[in-house]
This record gives C-alpha cells, structure tokens and sequence, in this order.
C-alpha cells in the first residue's frame, strides 16, 4: 500500500458521500467494476497512472472504458483522483472502501486457498466455522493452487493459517536439514 492514511481519507470521504444516499452497496459494486478492469487490462491500468498522460486524456479513456457502467458519483471521484495526481492510490481506496463497507456490515472477508476445487459441502463447513469463530457473516473466496499438495491455507483480517501439506513438508525438510555454520 502506497499510503494508507492518504488511501483511508479518500475512501472515506467517498464512503461517506455514499452513506449520504444510502448506496454503499451499490458504489461498492461499482468500484469492483473499476478494479476489474484495471487488473484484467494491464494497458489502462498503466495509461492511468503514467504521468506522460495527460489529465484531459485520462479522463477521456475513463469514460469511454465505463460509460454505461458506473454512475456519475464513481466518475467524479475517478476525476477527482485524476485531478489531484491520486490515480496510483485507486486500488489502495478501493481495498480502504471495502474493508469499511464489510466491517460496518459485520462482513468478513476470506481466502481459502486449497491444492483442488473445493466441493460445496467443504465450503459450507469452513464458512459455518469462521462464522462460530468471528461471528460475522463470512464472504469466502476459493482460489486453487496445487503446489499447495494439499490442506488449507486460510486468509481473513490479517491472520494467516497455513495448513498446507507444502508447509508441512518445508516445516519438515527444514528440521531434517543439515546445521550450516
């Protein structure tokens, strides 16, 4: 994170101009709309934060990528950004955003990352466990990552548990090395 009390300000200030009218959710999807487009298009991502491009430029690329996707509020806040020189702080806002949407409404986001799919019965016991454990409603993303070999590593609010068999093994390998002096 670039900086984080900067990135916290802005969010803040757009979360609160969102409360003002009761959208929050709707500005969330909104801004994870934009962070899509920035991670799946590498081009307007970097076209956005080079200082090569002018202002006026980028403001011209931001409504043609989003016309008819985002409201005026989520425009004049890209602007704004664009204005001020900001527009490298965007995704650190937008994480800023979501973390104060989800902890205003008692939401935890969660990682699983596991070595093969996860069926639905497993993703219901994990979720109905983090949810006994946090006591919040629990948003869990399932990502799979087979160098993993097995287990579970779990991410949520900053803890890490890693019960992955490659951990294990490493953890492992690492007792049974040989002491370099």
């Amino acid at each position: 994170m670039l900086d984080e009390s900067l990135a916290k300000r802005y969010a803040a200030a757009l979360y609160a101009s969102a409360s003002a009218k009761k959208q929050q959710r709707e500005q969330l999807k909104e801004l994870r709309i934009i962070q899509k487009e920035l991670s799946e298009h590498a081009q307007l991502s970097q076209c956005l934060v080079s200082p090569a491009v002018a202002r006026p430029v980028k403001k011209k690329i931001i409504q043609a990528v989003f016309a008819d996707k985002i409201s005026v509020r989520a425009f004049n806040f890209l602007f704004v950004l664009i204005d001020k020189g900001r527009e490298a702080y965007l995704n650190d806002i937008i994480e800023c955003f979501k973390r104060q949407f989800c902890e205003e409404n008692g939401i935890v986001e969660v990682t699983v990352e596991s070595a093969s799919e996860l069926d639905m019965q497993l993703c219901i016991f994990i979720e109905t466990h983090l949810n006994k454990i946090t006591g919040k409603k629990i948003k869990m993303q399932t990502i799979v990552r087979p160098e993993l070999i097995g287990g579970l590593v779990v991410k949520y609010g900053g803890c890490l548990y890693d019960g992955s068999i490659k951990r294990h093994l490493s953890n492992i390998h690492n007792l049974m090395a040989p002491k370099r002096s």
